[in-house]
């Protein structure tokens, strides 16, 4: 950009002698310079049209401050500097993927230097011979952003297939990690009671039976109430069971509380609850995202219920 203001000045000055009048030619200098800061301006893609009709307006007045002050007969030479710079804005224009739009500003271009040559009695062929180069490069810039364009769609292309990859990947992996988790919680909680049965036939106690009886009930909770089986929810839950309370534990969350803390003043909430109960019911249950009451515990003896928000703070404590 640099360079590009100041070869625009460059020129611009060094022809002054060879216009009719310096004025408007300086002043097309200034308004080609601004206007060509707006194309390195961080702006989405493609350009604004604001921004893009402000190229193509300049590029059109530029043309007719600059061509009707060249001189008459000869080759206008660097005088005609304008054509160069507005065909680069032009081509970068067309990189901002607005092609239509710098094929319009061209042929403003192309007429207003072919009104100058042909109201100068030049003709037309030499206002052509003046923009011919410039819409060669025009038309390479446009198929060079054509084929950036589809490069850069297939990149992203293969980009989004990595990412989805990758998260099947992870999903996969994931899901083995949780297989793997649940097959040793079952090996801790449940293959010592299946070998007994194997050894000494089905339990003949209360005790025994209450035992095996806990522990279905800790298998259904883990199936049914994921996100409530943190350690000391389950420890209180099977103690609870073994006073004889029914306990019921429900996620139809699929998840946790939005933070840990929430997590941590929920399951204080439930071991209270819990610890509370020494005979009837308990049902602790996550409801579903986006609900007020992201908890509620229900305890029948008392008939009482307790709910907390998406928090873990209680929001009320009614009889039920």
């Amino acid at each position: 950009m640099g360079l590009f203001i100041f070869s625009n000045i460059l020129y611009a000055f060094a022809t002054l002698d060879d216009v009719k009048s310096p004025g408007p030619v300086i002043a097309a200098m200034v308004l080609v310079n601004a206007t060509a800061v707006l194309l390195v301006l961080k702006r989405p893609d493609p350009f604004p049209l604001l921004l893009t009709s402000a190229v193509v307006v300049t590029v059109a007045v530029s043309t007719l401050l600059v061509a009707f002050q060249l001189p008459d007969v000869g080759p206008p030479g660097r005088a005609s500097w304008h054509l160069g710079s507005n065909t680069w804005m032009l081509f970068f224009l067309a990189m901002r993927r607005r092609p239509g739009a710098a094929w319009l500003g061209y042929v403003l271009m192309a007429a207003g230097t072919l009104a100058w040559s042909t109201s100068v009695g030049r003709g037309v062929l030499d206002g052509v011979l003046l923009l011919d180069t410039h819409a060669a490069i025009l038309f390479v810039g446009t198929l060079f952003e054509i084929n950036l364009r589809r490069s850069a769609r297939r990149i992203n292309e293969l980009g989004e297939h990595s990412v989805a990859s990758a998260i099947e990947a992870a999903e996969a992996a994931t899901s083995a990690q949780i297989r793997r988790r649940r097959v040793r919680e079952l090996q801790v909680s449940v293959v010592p009671l299946l070998e007994r049965i194997v050894d000494r036939g089905p339990p003949q106690t209360p005790d025994a039976r209450l035992q095996y009886a806990t522990a279905e009930a800790l298998l259904r909770d883990g199936v049914r109430g994921r996100s409530l089986m943190m350690p000391k929810i389950a420890a209180a839950a099977t103690k609870a069971r073994e006073r004889g309370v029914e306990v019921t534990l429900l996620d139809d969350r699929g998840q946790g509380l939005d933070s840990g803390e929430a997590m941590v003043r929920m399951s204080a909430a439930i071991v209270a609850e819990l610890d509370a109960a020494h005979e009837g019911s308990v049902t602790v249950r996550l409801a579903p995202q986006g609900r007020p009451i992201a908890v509620s515990i229900v305890t029948s003896n008392a008939r009482d219920r307790v709910e907390l928000d998406a928090s873990g703070e209680r929001v009320m404590s009614r009889k039920a």
